[in-house]
């Protein structure tokens, strides 16, 4: 998941054809919110492993992840 984001949030930074009626505010917050939903599912998907079993150190990390999607919406809609 966040991954997908990564590949997703390189297309937004770096356009591989650029217009001239760019918007790099608008641009700046759908990288900001894509991030924010890769590592909400990043964590989504953490507690979803550590329930399923998979180790009990994806109950560890996924609070990590799910504060840093929380951060990245802050500052979204702040």
């Amino acid at each position: 998941m966040f991954f997908t984001s990564r590949v997703t949030r390189s297309e937004i930074k770096r356009r591989l054809v650029r217009r001239h009626t760019d918007d790099a505010v608008r641009r700046t917050n759908q990288f900001i919110l894509i991030t924010a939903a890769g590592w909400l599912g990043a964590g989504g998907l953490a507690i979803i492993a550590s329930l399923a079993g998979e180790g009990q150190e994806w109950l560890f990390v996924a609070p990590c992840f799910l504060v840093m999607g929380a951060l990245n919406l802050y500052i979204a809609f702040r």
